[in-house]
């Protein structure tokens, strides 16, 4: 009696009360800077239910592998776009984060910054729709001689 009483216990606290801050399977998208890949794209699923999708392209021409300019892209369908470009040394470091582009499809963008040291360029802006408003991030990384990008 007592194991079926737990174990009805346990069942209403899982329907009640799910387990919050799990990573979400591809929730990062990473670009290896020695490929010569120009574009990889990743989606996922985020905690309230929208697609996210996260995009890196190179678009220098004629550089060396690794060394150049990058396009980074983060989409919340239905919501908003934000893109900016990085710029890698042959040192696999950020130079610059230039370019910031935000596009809304519904509601807008009451402030945002663009910032960037030698391993970290982030894109901080909060969305308004109605009277909600949230706290959104584009955060590119190097590690590893690859560009992160969540």
């Amino acid at each position: 009696m007592n194991k079926i009483f737990a174990l009805f216990i346990l069942g209403v606290g899982i329907l009640f009360f799910p387990a919050t801050g799990l990573a979400h399977e591809n929730e990062e998208l990473v670009f290896d800077l020695d490929s010569t890949t120009i574009r990889s794209e990743s989606s996922y699923i985020d905690d309230s239910g929208e697609t996210i999708e996260l995009m890196i392209e190179n678009i220098s021409s004629g550089t060396r592998v690794g060394k150049g300019t990058y396009k980074v892209s983060k989409k919340s369908t239905g919501n908003w776009l934000v893109s900016y470009n990085v710029t890698v040394n042959s040192n696999k470091q950020f130079t610059a984060a230039t370019n910031l582009n935000m596009t809304t499809y519904q509601g807008s963008i009451t402030s945002s910054s663009l910032s960037s040291n030698s391993s970290r360029a982030i894109c901080n802006f909060k969305h308004k729709i109605g009277t909600m408003t949230s706290n959104a991030s584009v955060t590119t990384t190097i590690s590893n001689g690859k560009l992160v990008v969540k």
